[in-house]
């Protein structure tokens, strides 16, 4: 089992400056990324997207301003629900959340504000916005079987090859789209927005932040395998195992029960959100995730990190983590919370604290 070298590039040179990353290695690593997991996106930014917003001031007599965006591009829609604070001064920071179709189930958004994923009144409460993205508006779950056939993929995709974008690069695309909208809002600060989600949604946040670099920060809730966990020797889920979905590009399939030949791993995708903040949590019952391996990409990250004169993740040695107990002092955050695979209020309180302390509250 040998870990991808971050600070080595493909033609063996040494990697010892900020230029030499930017430049060289980060870029061949997107590609590697975009070429053998997440899949080739075959447009950025539509040329005809537009914005439209209902907005409803004290929401259910709670204080707190929703806007319904709707962003339209091609003639789709994707519809992204937010909620901020009603008495705002100066723009605002923001959280995009990538909410999937089993969280979507289970929440009341539209006409309410029961969400046991998202803590939106006490984000609110702590000064920020939140857009809520249902990823269902830009393309269907595995489970729906769409075969690249529904939501944006028609739009855009004139041939397809195993290089071809997949669900993960496509909702990330998604995240990408409501920040658009947010640099049109004079209420929020567009300079200040962070992604978030969890499970496959925390595997969305951290592509998002890599591919693109106007998020401040990511956050990554128990994203386990090709999200924050080192694949080489993890436990839990593998990539045979995650391949029965159609999260990632088809070239990825030839990666099963053939792990080492991958010329990625995780690391390198914490390490792309360099020089930026970018949050980890683990649950201490997610074996599946395997929350050691999420630690261990935020340590070899930190090679990339130093490049920039900063501190990645700041952590004990490994056996001595504990519990519940957050860990903020480096660009890279992480706390691991008692239980099993979920996200839950003490996290949103982790990440908030996390986000105060980067923006200096």
């Amino acid at each position: 089992m040998k870990i991808p070298e971050l600070l080595t590039a493909l033609n063996g040179e040494k990697i010892d400056s900020v230029e030499k990353w930017e430049n060289i290695r980060r870029k061949e690593i997107m590609t590697l990324f975009s070429e053998n997991v997440y899949g080739v996106r075959p447009v950025e930014r539509p040329d005809d997207i537009a914005f439209s917003v209902e907005r409803e001031e004290n929401y259910l007599g709670t204080g707190i301003t929703k806007k319904t965006v709707s962003i339209t591009f091609s003639g789709h829609i994707i519809k992204v629900y937010g909620f901020q604070p009603g008495s705002i001064t100066g723009k605002i920071p923001s959280i995009v959340y990538a909410m999937h179709e089993y969280e979507e189930e289970r929440c009341n958004i539209v006409t309410g504000l029961e969400c046991e994923f998202v803590d939106i009144k006490e984000i609110v409460k702590r000064g920020y916005g939140v857009f809520i993205m249902f990823t269902s508006f830009v393309v269907p779950d595995w489970e729906a079987k769409c075969e690249y056939k529904a939501g944006v993929y028609p739009l855009y995709d004139k041939e397809r090859d195993e290089k071809s974008w997949a669900t993960i690069s496509a909702w990330s695309w998604g995240t990408s789209r409501v920040l658009d909208y947010i640099e049109t809002d004079d209420e929020l600060d567009e300079t200040k927005v962070a992604v978030a989600g969890h499970s496959r949604g925390g595997k969305t946040a951290l592509w998002a932040a890599a591919t693109d670099q106007r998020f401040f920060c990511a956050y990554s809730n128990s994203s386990g395998c090709m999200g924050a966990a080192l694949l080489r020797g993890k436990s839990g889920e593998h990539i045979k195992d995650i391949n029965i979905t159609d999260w990632f590009c088809q070239k990825y399939h030839s990666f099963n029960d053939n792990e080492d030949a991958l010329p990625v791993d995780q690391h390198m995708l914490i390490a792309a959100q360099a020089p930026r903040n970018c949050y980890i949590q683990s649950c201490s019952l997610d074996d599946w995730a395997d929350p050691k391996a999420e630690r261990l990409s935020c340590r070899l990250a930190g090679e990339v990190y130093a490049l920039y004169g900063k501190t990645s993740a700041v952590l004990p040695e490994e056996g001595k983590v504990e519990a519940d107990t957050p860990y903020h002092e480096g660009t890279i955050g992480y706390h691991m919370r008692t239980g099993e695979h979920a996200i839950t209020h003490e996290d949103w309180k982790h990440f908030l604290n996390f986000f105060d302390k980067k923006l200096g509250k």
